[in-house]
């Protein structure tokens, strides 16, 4: 077992996400698992029970006002970059990425798409990195091909792409084995770089189990909403408001639904090596990785 400090906001899960999830359903958040509401549990299961993989014992610490990323930047640009997961939240569905960081002073771009790999985010960048941001928010990993190695590579390179701009690495919902091998790594990588933050988000999901669809993946209205507060709590104030949500050209949903059942893949679709990359040094540059076009399957 794995024995990972965290950098997470505590706040969220005590006063934050339980009120505004609160306010979204009329009342307070059911518990799960009997764990209550505001802690975590000090030990989280997976979401396949039975799967031949153990269980990951993770421990939080919280932010200081200081280590919040609108404390370590200038200006007020963020770039996020995801999954359908993270699309859900975008203005074009529900918009809860904005409601919570625009009014946080945060000037924010929402470049996420359904069933996209980890190579999605070089994508991304070879198009948007010259646009110029202050930090950024990643959130892949929930569609996988099945090596660590391919993934860690990937992930490594957008983070060294970013550098030295501050990056919030998100987890993803272990629900299934793969999952916590992705997550694996986020926590390797993140502490190999100074300018990683990683909020934990596997660990909300286990403890909020109505923040997530019966596919254990997907989110449901509180979920999305949550998502975003985490997001916001480790953010804090932009340091040069006014905010403002932006627009993008990431918005191609047509490998599935956002809350659906054919958004997530996994199997042999291992993305190309980074090694067929452009040079880090020109972003501008079209991406030279092979197009994934997974066919979609049905969550386990």
């Amino acid at each position: 077992m794995f024995v990972r400090r965290v950098v997470l906001i505590l706040g969220l899960l005590l006063t934050g996400t339980a009120c505004a999830v609160a306010r979204s359903e009329g009342g307070s958040p059911p518990a799960a698992d009997g764990f209550p509401v505001g802690g975590l549990p000090p030990t989280l299961p997976t979401l396949a029970p039975g799967a031949p993989f153990t269980t990951v014992i993770r421990t939080t610490v919280p932010l200081t006002p200081e280590q919040l990323i609108g404390a370590r930047v200038t200006g007020n640009r963020v770039i996020m970059i995801g999954d359908s997961v993270m699309a859900g939240t975008a203005k074009r569905y529900g918009g809860e990425m904005c409601a919570i960081l625009v009014p946080l002073g945060w000037a924010v771009e929402v470049d996420a798409e359904t069933a996209r790999f980890i190579d999605f985010g070089n994508v991304v960048l070879n198009e948007r990195l010259s646009a110029g941001w202050d930090a950024a928010v990643i959130l892949l990993g929930n569609n996988y091909g099945g090596d660590p190695d391919v993934y860690r590579l990937y992930l490594n390179r957008l983070v060294e792409k970013l550098a030295p701009r501050p990056t919030v690495l998100l987890t993803v919902s272990e629900y299934r084995a793969e999952q916590l091998e992705v997550n694996q790594v986020i926590f390797e990588v993140a502490a190999q770089h100074d300018n990683v933050v990683v909020v934990d988000w596997a660990a909300s999901t286990a403890q909020h189990r109505n923040f997530l669809k019966e596919d254990g993946l997907h989110l449901t209205d509180p979920g999305r909403l949550a998502l975003a507060q985490h997001v916001g709590d480790v953010m804090g104030p932009s340091p040069a408001p006014p905010g403002k949500c932006l627009g993008t050209s990431f918005s191609d949903d047509s490998a599935g639904s956002v809350d659906g059942s054919t958004t997530t893949v996994s199997g042999d679709t291992t993305p190309t090596s980074p090694e067929t990359d452009p040079p880090e040094t020109d972003p501008t540059l079209p991406d030279t990785t092979l197009p994934i076009t997974p066919p979609p399957i049905d969550p386990p």
